[in-house]
């Protein structure tokens, strides 16, 4: 009953992603420039901060997952931390191939939600993991927070159209003076 329930929230997700993670791509101009902005939406148009937006639309599905249903959460946990990092990782690798994004976007969804059902319906003795699964979110929060303003220059954090890395200018010093 459970594995039926949560396959039909997986496939809702995909569609709850596939809406929101374009809404908060538009969280930086909306807000414009603001630090709320600059933690939740698309400071650029770079690989990694429109894969920002679909990691935060993919956890706070999950989050709305683990509300909805009553499963083994420890089961639960790991299986999203794993597919929350291979949304990431699928989504960076078919960019860097010169993949249309939303195409990449679509795919990468899809296969990291796949991945959890799997995961979670397997017989992997998935409870092992749950400290290393906690770790690994603890981990991105750090990450999907400090990348964008401390920018590495590297080719997946440069905007296309600017070619600088990170947030712009102005929203930069917008926020110092802060």
């Amino acid at each position: 009953m459970a594995d039926k329930r949560l396959l039909c929230l997986e496939a809702a997700g995909a569609v709850f992603i596939g809406t929101a993670a374009p809404v908060t791509t538009g969280l930086y101009g909306f807000f414009d420039g603001e630090l709320i902005g600059i933690l939740f939406g698309a400071v650029n148009g770079s690989v990694w901060e429109r894969c920002k937006t679909l990691l935060l639309a993919y956890l706070i599905w999950a989050i709305l997952e683990a509300l909805t249903l009553k499963l083994e959460v420890r089961r639960f946990t790991v299986a999203k931390a794993a597919a929350l990092y291979a949304l990431g990782a699928i989504y960076i690798m078919l960019c860097t191939a010169h993949v249309e994004r939303h195409v990449a976007a679509a795919v990468a969804v899809i296969a990291a939600l796949g991945l959890s059902f799997l995961l979670y319906g397997s017989p992997l003795p998935l409870r092992r993991f749950f400290a290393p699964a906690l770790i690994m979110l603890f981990l991105f929060i750090a990450l999907y927070f400090s990348l964008t303003p401390f920018a590495p220059e590297n080719e997946i954090f440069r905007d296309p159209e600017t070619g600088l890395f990170g947030i712009p200018r102005r929203a930069a010093q917008h926020v110092a003076c802060m």
